[in-house]
């Protein structure tokens, strides 16, 4: 879907679309298998867990598969690990992150051109808000909604949906903007715009692969873009 005007509402995924946020993601599911006495994954490995929330990361690393369920883990496990995640990535927070070159200037570009944004991410609410108010970003969003708050995640449309509703836009009036899969079929399914970044969490895969509507290397690419659209 070529965008021909100014998208009314612009939906960007959290991890690895705003932030850089594998280090402290890293350093906490690191924490909680050392401390659960289990082996201790890569970063590496980390950054192919993520993005299907918190109970499937830790599984994930748990397990040390990417392709891993939750049930795959003993329920005493999983709560003992949540647990411990909670307290080891609540506690820090408001380090080991980067935001992205072009984060803020997009967002305010946003503003000044009356286009919605909001945050959509499968990172639970009770970080989510918080991050992003260390990231000096929260201010810039008409609403924010992370996982656990509607039973449905991302690839799920639902969400894109719930936002789409909350803000008084049609999905076909919105674009959906992500580094990952889940973000692509999320907005897809949904039947949204699908813009594309190169430089997140996509599990070592092309983006192209997900066919989106665009793709950048850049958010000044794509700053590019949204100041060429006209008003209607």
């Amino acid at each position: 879907m070529a965008l021909t005007h100014k998208p009314a509402l612009l939906i960007f995924d959290l991890d690895g679309t705003l932030a850089h946020t594998l280090p402290q993601l890293g350093a906490a599911v690191q924490a909680v298998c050392r401390r659960m006495g289990y082996a201790v994954p890569s970063m590496e490995q980390v950054s192919d867990y993520i993005g299907n929330g918190i109970g499937l990361l830790l599984a994930r690393a748990l397990t040390l598969r990417t392709g891993a369920e939750v049930t795959d883990v003993p329920e005493a496990v999983r709560v003992k690990a949540r647990q411990l995640f909670d307290e080891e990535y609540g506690a820090h927070l408001n380090e080991n992150f980067t935001v992205y070159p072009g984060v803020r200037e997009c967002l305010e570009l946003c503003r000044r051109r009356g286009i919605k944004t909001a945050v959509l991410t499968n990172k639970a609410q009770s970080f989510a808000v918080p991050l992003l108010n260390f990231m000096g970003l929260a201010d810039l969003f008409d609403l924010i909604l992370g996982g656990e708050v509607l039973k449905e995640r991302k690839p799920d449309p639902h969400p894109v949906w719930y936002v789409c509703e909350k803000l008084g836009v049609k999905p076909e009036d919105a674009c959906m903007v992500g580094d990952s899969v889940n973000d692509f079929a999320a907005g897809r399914n949904a039947g949204t715009g699908v813009i594309a970044f190169t430089f997140g969490y996509n599990r070592g895969r092309d983006v192209r692969e997900s066919q989106p509507d665009y793709v950048f290397d850049s958010y000044a690419a794509f700053i590019s873009l949204l100041q060429s659209l006209p008003e209607n």
